[in-house]
């Protein structure tokens, strides 16, 4: 029944893509750039949680430019890409060459596109992904979105392909050179995802970002990483200060951990004149990691030229606090 809703979301949007874009079509771009240079004493960056130290110092340079391009028909249907050029670390351009370029001279970040239907919207392809930033921010997926969206309230349902399994690849063992008969060719062993997402805003400044989302895998039934994630964020004021909560709790098959994994976090935010200063406290449990984009630590991360890729929970079980002005 899954992949018959799936094929028929599939060609109810080739069918409206074929009504709508028949239309005069307008096609706008915007993009960012950026250069930046760095220099580091005495510092190596955090690979792996045994951390290390050297004395040494290093300067680099690197720079990018990102494009945005939207294509959109009078009957509302749409494509989005955005391209991202000479996206690497200076090095007298050896590697942006025609012949020694290795996909950072040029690549596509995302390229999906959407139609409308009716009050929803369609959208199929290579997308990104955002939850929360202490739970999943900033990736990519090749998804099918149903959304729908008013001024107050954005619901979106979702699927994700994870892994298309090929087993073909299988089917001759590849140390003896025997054909493998107990190998199912014709069954689809993929890793699924589908999930729901709601974006809710109230009055005073108050909102609600809550999903929960169950990954299908068909691939193991001895390391089976089925099972649910959830996360959620409510935002606020009380009076002059923001408020910010957290959680996200994950089921142990979903991360292979011996324990459910969760995580919390609290923050408020208190002007002090023409400064506001951002307090906030955490805790993650049994394998919980926080999202790379997590802030407030820059170098707990992996957002910064100076972030060393650990995540807070990699550690283990950790109590945190932060000021950040």
């Amino acid at each position: 029944m899954k992949k018959l809703i799936v094929a028929a979301a599939g060609l109810l949007l080739t069918g409206a893509m074929v009504s709508t874009a028949s239309a005069d079509a307008g096609v706008s771009f915007t993009g960012d750039a950026r250069a930046r240079g760095f220099y580091r004493q005495d510092y190596t960056p955090l690979t792996t949680p045994a951390y290390t130290f050297d004395e040494s110092d290093t300067s680099e340079w690197n720079s990018r430019v990102r494009l945005k391009i939207k294509g959109e028909s009078k009957g509302g249907a749409y494509a989005i890409a955005r391209i991202r050029m000479a996206d690497a670390k200076w090095d007298g351009a050896k590697d942006q060459t025609k012949a020694a370029a290795q996909g950072s001279n040029i690549y596509t970040d995302y390229a999906y596109l959407g139609t409308p239907i009716g009050p929803l919207t369609l959208e199929a392809g290579l997308m990104p992904f955002n939850i929360t930033t202490w739970s999943v921010w900033d990736t990519r997926t090749d998804a099918v979105n149903l959304k729908y969206a008013s001024d107050m309230t954005t619901i979106v349902a979702f699927y994700q392909k994870v892994d298309e399994f090929d087993e073909a690849a299988f089917v001759t063992d590849p140390v003896t050179g025997r054909v493998n008969t107990d190998v199912d060719t014709l069954d689809d062993n993929d890793i699924d995802l589908g999930g729901v997402l709601l974006n809710q805003k109230f009055g005073g400044g108050w909102g609600l970002v809550a999903s929960v989302w169950y990954q299908d895998d068909q691939q193991s039934s001895v390391n089976d990483k089925s099972g649910i994630k959830t996360a959620a964020e409510v935002t606020g004021a009380i009076g002059p200060v923001g408020v910010l909560a957290d959680a996200a709790w994950y089921e142990a098959d979903v991360t292979g951990t011996v324990d459910d994994p969760w995580g919390v976090y609290g923050q408020a935010a208190i002007p002090l004149g023409a400064v506001t200063v951002a307090a906030g406290v955490g805790y993650t449990m049994d394998g919980f990691v926080a999202d790379g984009d997590f802030g407030p630590f820059i170098m707990l991360s992996d957002v910064s030229n100076i972030a060393t890729g650990i995540g807070i929970g990699t550690g283990g079980d950790t109590t945190f606090a932060a000021v950040a002005p």
